[in-house]
């Protein structure tokens, strides 16, 4: 992780109900030979049980904010501000679900492997995401179709049971029926207690998920809901 110019990271554990689970304040991605700044974040907190969606044209900077919560960066930026994390992981679903995934490892044992969720909350989460074909837990990534494996990444993500949970475009390479499944999927499975942040072009997917809405341009972000509702909790 870089950490240089003034920035602080804080990591403490689980967030308490009605605390921030992550910050950004004063925050800058910027290209570190030329000072060029390519994504400035004032504020940007995060709240448990939030469904922030993030939109925005392409190369507006919705990747870039990602990194920022992630904290991870290409050695090319450089990073200034206050990042403060209060959750000790953060889960990921990538745009190709097969990306999340280890290539040779059976579906079954990957999950076993990966997270410490007790046997009726695999089966739980496996069955809201249509997984619960025995026959699936023994393939391996290459041997999903690429709606299963999107739903494999989504049940990784959630019994990792991550108080954090980023999605990147999770819907854009499905038809609108199998993205109307995955944006239910997500609906059904994530608790309380995770908070997900979601990128989309999808103003459909947009409209289903988000309690709050965010848009990324000329790298700055713009709010699209009331004070009210950004700090809304479910």
């Amino acid at each position: 992780m870089n950490n240089e110019n003034a920035v602080q990271v804080s990591l403490r554990g689980e967030p308490s109900p009605g605390h921030p689970v992550f910050q950004l304040r004063n925050a800058r991605l910027s290209v570190r030979a030329s000072a060029q700044s390519l994504l400035a974040v004032d504020e940007l907190t995060l709240y448990p049980a939030e469904r922030v969606v993030i939109t925005g044209p392409s190369g507006a900077g919705k990747s870039l904010l990602l990194s920022m919560i992630t904290g991870r960066w290409a050695p090319a930026l450089e990073f200034c501000g206050t990042r403060t994390c209060h959750a000790s992981r953060i889960g990921y679903i990538p745009q190709r679900g097969q990306d999340a995934l280890h290539p040779l490892l059976p579906l079954g044992r990957q999950l076993a492997k990966a997270t410490a969720a007790a046997a009726q909350r695999v089966g739980e989460v496996l069955a809201a995401v249509g997984l619960d074909d025995p026959r699936l837990l023994g393939r391996r990534p290459a041997e999903l179709s690429g709606g299963q494996g999107q739903r494999a990444a989504i049940a990784l993500a959630v019994l990792s049971g991550a108080p954090l949970i980023l999605a990147d475009e999770p819907t854009s390479a499905l038809d609108h029926s199998s993205r109307d499944r995955t944006l239910s999927m997500l609906q059904s499975v994530l608790t309380e207690k995770q908070t997900l942040v979601m990128v989309t072009h999808d103003p459909v997917a947009a409209q289903a998920l988000a309690t709050r809405q965010l848009a990324v341009d000329s790298g700055r972000i713009i709010p699209l809901q009331s004070a009210a509702a950004q700090r809304a909790t479910a």
